[in-house]
């Protein structure tokens, strides 16, 4: 760990050790050191790629994570705007990502998911409707196919073409996690309860913009049993309008992520993508004959 971090480390406790690394791929993600100081308690020190992250994930402690209830997100600590580092407490549990639950304890876990991005949404109140005017989604559009261009295949890029052919409808902004995926899910099995961490990604977006439309087409779409699950603990299944803002942000989402993995050598998400645009194309056929429930 770089001598100013422990630096910050410092600033909270003498005595401490650290414990493991966890470095991102590439350098193109934060680097993220568990730290153990006496009386056994246990600290992440996380420094982020850049400072647009860190001021996000900093905003999220400072203003949305309490929304989600006490103990359910980790709690910030210290955070350092010269070394975009932050330290917070670490928090019982599993990543989802990494765990083979029993069936009820899946479904569980995916309940109390619906239940905390629920909250999470509503932690900024009601947030203005996002511009997605015709123009600026052609830009926005024109920009990642082209920059998508030199490593996606062209029968994925035709796919996402045609589903990017029109704006999503314009809706109201909430309190986005930006990255809400088992992977950030810490599943505790002896309390039976979830936790929720990672928030640089946190702002204000239309709730499809990347929170429901990843979740909906990365999991959802071919687990109808959590699909029910995470949408009981949501609170509701979703409208049209959002069910269609879904279908556009996540073709978008998913050329993203398949030219950042292939250009990065990120085979999860490759992996991640191409189930994306798999189900964006079945649930283009099934519309057809009735569409898939929301």
């Amino acid at each position: 760990m770089p001598s100013a971090l422990h630096q910050l480390v410092g600033t909270v406790t003498d005595t401490y050790a650290v414990v493991a690394e966890h470095p991102g791929p590439g350098g193109m993600r934060p680097s993220v050191w568990e730290v153990c100081a006496s009386g056994r308690q246990r600290w992440f020190v996380k420094q982020h790629a850049g400072p647009r992250l860190h001021r996000r994930e900093v905003d999220a402690y400072q203003k949305w994570t309490i929304a989600l209830g006490p103990g359910r997100t980790p709690d910030l600590v210290v955070a350092e705007a010269a070394t975009q580092t932050i330290l917070v407490t670490a928090v019982p549990g599993h990543s989802l990502n990494s765990l083979r639950l029993p069936a009820d304890q899946e479904r569980k876990a995916y309940e109390q998911a619906g239940e905390l991005l629920a909250r999470h949404h509503s932690a900024a109140g009601g947030g203005p409707t996002a511009d997605t005017a015709e123009d600026a989604w052609e830009q926005t559009v024109s920009k990642v196919l082209a920059s998508a261009a030199a490593y996606v295949p062209e029968p994925e890029l035709s796919t996402a073409r045609a589903l990017l052919s029109e704006p999503p409808p314009r809706l109201p902004q909430v309190a986005g996690h930006g990255d809400y995926m088992p992977k950030n899910w810490m599943w505790d099995e002896s309390e039976q309860l979830l936790r929720v961490i990672d928030f640089e990604r946190a702002e204000l977006q239309p709730a499809p913009r990347r929170d429901l439309s990843r979740l909906r087409y990365r999991i959802l779409h071919h687990n109808p049993e959590l699909n029910a699950a995470f949408h009981n603990g949501y609170g509701r299944t979703l409208t049209e309008d959002e069910v269609v803002a879904c279908r556009a942000y996540g073709a978008l989402d998913a050329v993203d992520a398949l030219a950042w993995g292939l250009r990065h050598h990120d085979i999860g998400l490759v992996d991640e993508a191409h189930t994306m645009l798999d189900n964006l194309r079945l649930e283009s056929r099934n519309r057809l004959w009735g569409g898939w429930a929301s």
